[in-house]
């Protein structure tokens, strides 16, 4: 029993201890089956202490069975942890791994194998020490060296406490003594004393746990001994800054855990110990997240928030570990790493610090280079020092050839990238050099198009952009294979060079003159090695083979200079500075002047005046047509007279008699071309003198044209011809438009051919014209009353025309339309209609579509919501496209409006009226009346008569649709729809008359008998059904009906040709009616066929005697005496054939037929 085992432990029994032992398992077993149930936990541990405690007091071996079943439950970290802790002896360990499955048995058994087992006085001396990390190993130290340096004897800390109590001493001589007896568990229990700062506690904390020369260094500022110092926040901020200096950080962190528990720079040691020992940045990060957030709570003041130190200070001590921490990196990648964690996060702490999103950035532009970062950054750090450190890492990779990289680094620090740019291209030169590409033109011309697109792209200096391409063209060797292509290439650098240079600010208009002289040296010796090569029979034209120079030429007319208007200058115009004819004072030889005279008359031809002038002052060279046109103008604008020309040109004009006619004739051509309203007056002498001179000119006729056509206007609008000529084209244009003379399109036209003005310029000129036009005569949704459509359509058609593609026109009104004023839904109406003429003229689908939608737009949003019809109706008519358009006959039906679509001359092609009957007819068939309404307004005589005629066979069918028994079941009602239907067919016969339909009518005109035959046997109470037959019944009715006049009207509405023998055979040979007879006697002869068939017919009835005198008293009907004596003949009608020889009148005739 228990008692006796219990008695036996009493004598020191070990058999006895054994078998309680067995009874206390069972009990702990049963304990944790009550509980959760969960025989391997931490809990279960727990409980499990006491029986390995049971053990060890007794000295009996340790128990297993916790260990083997937590490997039965494969559990291995429990195992681990209570073999550890117990000091399980190895023969048992390895008893116990045998219940783990083999797979986890030999991890187990691999990890175990250096495993070391210390005997139980060795555990409990390493858990102590471990307790008392400090104390222990100073005791140890102090024991082992044998040293005179004060530490802590046994019952030290007891003997200073009870002296603290005995003497009622403060909290200061704990921790003096602390410091003094070097004891850290003193400032422990000092915390837990009144009246005392924990940053003090903190203080001797640190002080009394580091070695001698750490501590030296930390307490280096303080005067006197060490235990009488007061400690504050500034020794405490030496401590921190001494201790993660060198590295010291889990000191710091054990101390602020003891003393400071819940402070936020915990989270920064603990950041500190992750990235520095472990390389952990994602758990460094959420780390530094908390840190910013405890921080944010500090600043917001949050209930709870921890408040022992100032934020400040705080502040101030995270921004020196994250500085140090990014010192102390001893790689760029670890460099790289601490960057880019601290770039994650807010700038909270380091927003006064290094800009590290910025180095962050750099670090990663930099990975995979050879170049790195200049570390002496990080600790003198400065705006400044950081741009210039980018220069540097920018001229690095440049020289390395990383343009990628140190495009970036330009583009983070917002530095220049004008000469990388520039060494880029350049390696790409040699690149193509060194493959043996450039020799090729395609390859160069590419080459140089780049650079330009590159130069564009990177918005690099103008000037060092025109610099590069003037050293390229100094650059470019001279070469005797392909002398033309290298002056044509020098020629397209030179170009680019001036277009760069021309981008320049303020840029003196002498540099660009001397470029352009170079220019023009290279275009001379171009020229002159083509009129060589033709000298010697060589081609070089545009189609021959060694053609590659016309792709530099290509290019280079892209950038040309003449266009640029600080080229273009008045003075290059002046008469009074012309080369004289002196060509001794040319520097050019003989072929160049050719060469150069050819290129000018080309200037000339193509009007390009100002270039032209500005080259012969280059080289002082003398051109016969130049001279001449100068001369023209100054003699438009006034500034000479005919007696102040040269010589040469006053001969010329002396001449006039002789030349008249042919002058005259380029005169009246020029006055065709420019179509200008009338002759100029024939007292107008300058104009007759500039006639002669153009007459003269042989390069530059156009320019002449231009100048005749600009005084003549000048002479028109009432100014000088200076004034005009100084003017843009198309202001010149704009002020021929806004003129509103009679033939001002002609003349618009004249002065565009002559100007060669661009399409889309004309397009925008026209379209604000016609705005301007449109505004002035429309009044918000109406229109002034000399507002005339058909007028102004035709006018804004000819101003459409002026443009060489109208669709250019019609896309500029349509965006036009934002510029009209809100509220002018008239305008908008009218510009709409124009733009839809413009497309149509060129019968442009797209924009025609856009049009349809952009009024579509309008009606639904604006004219249909503000009750517009009058506006819907004009867009409607003014467009025309009525299919397209049937949501506005929708609109004006659905408000009760549609009556304002048959207001006269709103459409004079019939296309509305067409439209409006198709829409009646597909959206709503039944509405006759406004069928009729349209109709009838438009004179639509035959369409009113083809929707009576469909009503009344719509009523016929109706009545078809059911048994005639049940319709004479309500005869009232048959007899009213018959009388509606012979109304309708009356109205319909009339109608067609009126359109002179005759057909129709008649057909009407039967039906209208057939109806009133069958209301007048309603009437008398008959029956029968003479509407809606079927052929196969109709016959049958015919013969029915007691009248001949009756059948014949029948016949006719059912436009079928009857069997008058079979009616006959069954009205009179049968049925004996004679009246029947005499009645279609008196309507119709009776043909002699008619009684042959007739006799057939009686010849096939069954013989009846009164059928036969029925016959024989037909036969006398018959009027023609052949027939009538064969068919007795045939039927042996005897007494008939004695009868016909004996009478006087037919006995002649019969006897002469019989002898022949």
């Amino acid at each position: 029993s228990t008692n006796e085992e219990l008695c036996g432990m009493m004598k020191s029994e070990r058999t006895c201890a054994e078998e309680l032992l067995v009874s206390l398992q069972d009990v702990v077993w049963e304990n944790l089956q009550q509980g959760d149930g969960n025989r391997v936990s931490s809990e279960a541990s727990q409980q499990w202490d006491l029986v390995v405690k049971f053990c060890k007091i007794h000295g009996i071996e340790l128990s297993t069975v916790y260990v083997k079943e937590c490997a039965r439950a494969e559990d291995w970290l429990q195992f681990i942890i209570q073999i550890q802790t117990h000091n399980f002896r190895p023969e048992q360990v390895n008893s116990a791994l045998q219940d783990f499955s083999p797979t986890l048995q030999d991890h187990m058994l691999l990890a175990f194998e250096n495993l070391h087992f210390l005997p139980s006085s060795s555990m409990n001396r390493e858990n102590m020490e471990r307790a008392l990390p400090g104390a222990a190993s100073r005791e140890r130290q102090s024991h082992d060296t044998g040293s005179g340096e004060p530490g802590l004897a046994a019952g030290g800390v007891f003997h200073v406490l009870v002296q603290y109590q005995e003497n009622a001493s403060t909290a200061g001589f704990v921790l003096a003594e602390a410091v003094r007896l070097q004891a850290p568990v003193l400032s422990v229990l000092a915390a837990c004393l009144k009246d005392i700062s924990v940053v003090q506690c903190l203080c001797v904390w640190l002080i009394t746990s580091l070695d001698k020369d750490i501590r030296a260094v930390a307490t280096a500022h303080v005067e006197g001994l060490l235990h009488d110092h007061q400690w504050d926040l500034q020794d405490l901020s030496l401590l921190w800054k001494t201790l993660l200096s060198k590295q010291k950080s889990k000191i710091l962190l054990l101390g602020f855990q003891l003393f400071l528990k819940g402070c936020p720079l915990i989270h920064m040691l603990e950041v500190y110990e992750l990235c520095m020992e472990y390389q952990n940045h994602s758990d460094a990060r959420q780390k530094l997240q908390d840190f910013q957030k405890c921080l944010l709570d500090l600043k917001s003041a949050a209930v709870g928030a921890w408040n022992l130190l100032p934020v400040p200070w705080l502040e101030s001590h995270a921004v020196f570990i994250l500085e140090l921490m990014i010192q102390q990196c001893h790689t760029h990648y670890e460099i790289g790493k601490l960057l880019h964690l601290f770039a994650d996060t807010e700038d909270i702490l380091i927003s006064t610090g290094p800009d590290v999103k910025k180095l962050c950035v750099l670090s990663q532009i930099l990975e995979g280079t050879c170049v790195t970062i200049d570390c002496t950054i990080l600790m003198h750090y400065s705006p400044e020092a950081l741009q210039q450190e980018c220069s540097r890492v920018l001229q690095q990779l440049q020289d390395r050839g990383a343009f990628l990289q140190a495009r970036k680094v330009a583009e983070l620090a917002q530095l220049p990238v004008d000469e990388l740019v520039i060494q880029e291209v350049l390696q790409d030169q040699q690149i193509l050099k060194a493959a043996g590409h450039w020799q090729r033109n395609p390859v160069r011309v590419d080459f140089w198009k780049k650079c330009h697109e590159s130069f564009s792209h990177n918005c690099i200096s103008t000037k060092v952009a025109s610099d590069f391409f003037l050293a390229q063209a100094h650059g470019v060797p001279d070469s005797s294979v392909a002398q033309i292509d290298a002056v044509t290439e020098r020629h397209l650098l030179f170009t680019l060079a001036g277009h760069w240079l021309a981008g320049e600010d303020s840029v003196p208009p002498e540099d660009l003159e001397s470029l352009e002289k170079e220019l023009w040296v290279c275009r001379i010796a171009q020229q002159t090695l083509m009129q060589e090569a033709e000298a010697l029979g060589f081609t070089v034209s545009p189609q021959s083979p060694a053609r590659g120079w016309l792709l530099f030429h290509s290019v280079a007319e892209q950038f040309s200079l003449s266009r640029l208007a600080a080229l273009n200058t008045s003075q290059y115009l002046s008469i009074t500075e012309l080369p004289c004819q002196d060509l001794s004072v040319s520097p050019l030889t003989e072929t160049e002047r050719e060469s150069l005279s050819f290129l000018v008359g080309q200037l000339l031809d193509k009007c390009c005046i100002h270039e032209a002038s500005r080259v012969c002052h280059y080289f002082n060279f003398y051109h016969k047509d130049l001279t001449l046109l100068l001369y023209c103008r100054a003699l438009a604008a006034g500034q000479v007279t005919s007696s102040q020309l040269p010589p040469d040109l006053q001969s010329v004009l002396r001449s006039r008699d002789s030349s008249h006619g042919s002058a005259g004739a380029l005169l009246r051509r020029l006055q065709s071309a420019s179509s200008w309203e009338s002759c100029p007056p024939s007292d107008d002498q300058v104009l007759k003198d500039l006639e002669i001179l153009a007459h003269e000119c042989v390069h530059g006729k156009n320019y002449c044209l231009q100048v005749l056509c600009l005084y003549n206007l000048s002479q028109e609008l009432l100014c000088s011809y200076s004034e005009l000529s100084t003017q843009d084209a198309r202001q010149v244009l704009e002020a021929i438009l806004c003129s509103r003379q009679p033939r001002r399109c002609e003349k618009a036209q004249g002065f565009i051919s002559t100007q060669q003005m661009e399409a889309r310029v004309v397009a925008e000129l026209v379209s604000q014209a016609v705005l301007r036009e449109l505004l002035e005569v429309c009044e918000g949704s109406g229109y002034k009353e000399d507002f005339n459509p058909g007028r102004e359509k035709q006018t804004f058609k000819q101003l459409a025309k002026l443009c060489a593609d109208p669709t250019l026109v019609g896309i500029q009104a349509l965006e036009k339309l934002i510029s009209v004023p809100y509220g002018e839904l008239s305008c908008t109406v009218e510009l709409l209609i124009f733009a839809h003429d413009c497309f149509t003229l060129t019968c442009h689908l797209e924009g025609i579509t856009r049009v349809l939608q952009a009024a579509r737009h309008l009606t639904s949003q604006h004219l249909a919501a503000n009750d517009e019809h009058a506006l819907m109706v004009r867009l409607l008519t003014g467009i025309g496209r009525y299919n397209d358009m049937n949501y506005i006959f929708d609109i004006l039906h659905r408000k009760h409006h549609f009556e304002v679509l048959m207001r006269k001359k709103l459409d004079s092609t019939g296309g509305l009226m067409t439209a409006l009957l198709d829409y009646i007819k597909r959206c709503h068939p039944g509405d006759s009346e406004k069928h009729n309404m349209v109709a009838l307004c438009f004179s639509m005589h035959r369409e009113i008569g083809e929707n009576h005629q469909a009503a009344a066979l719509t009523q016929l069918k109706l009545i078809e649709s059911q048994p005639w028994e049940e319709s004479l079941a309500d005869i009232a009602a048959l007899k009213t729809t018959l009388m509606k239907v012979l109304t309708l067919l009356i109205d319909a016969a009339e109608s067609y008359r009126k359109e002179s339909c005759v057909r129709q009518a008649l057909q009407c005109s039967r039906l209208t008998k057939l109806i009133t035959l069958q209301l007048h046997f309603l009437k008398n109470s008959d029956k029968r059904k003479l509407i809606n037959l079927s052929s196969d019944h109709l016959m049958d009715c015919i013969i029915a009906l007691p009248r001949f006049y009756q059948a014949c009207i029948v016949a006719e509405a059912y436009d079928v040709v009857l069997d008058w023998a079979e009616v006959l055979c069954q009205k009179v040979l049968i049925k004996g009616d004679f009246v029947y007879l005499e009645e279609m006697k008196q309507q119709q002869l009776l043909k002699a066929s008619v009684f042959e068939d007739i006799s057939r017919k009686f010849r096939s009835l069954p013989s009846n005697a009164l059928y036969a005198q029925n016959l024989k008293k037909l036969l006398s009907c018959c009027d023609d005496i052949a027939v009538y004596y064969k068919l007795a003949y045939e039927n042996k009608f005897s007494d008939v054939i004695d009868l016909l020889l004996k009478k006087p009148q037919t006995s002649c005739c019969l006897n002469d037929m019989l002898g022949s």
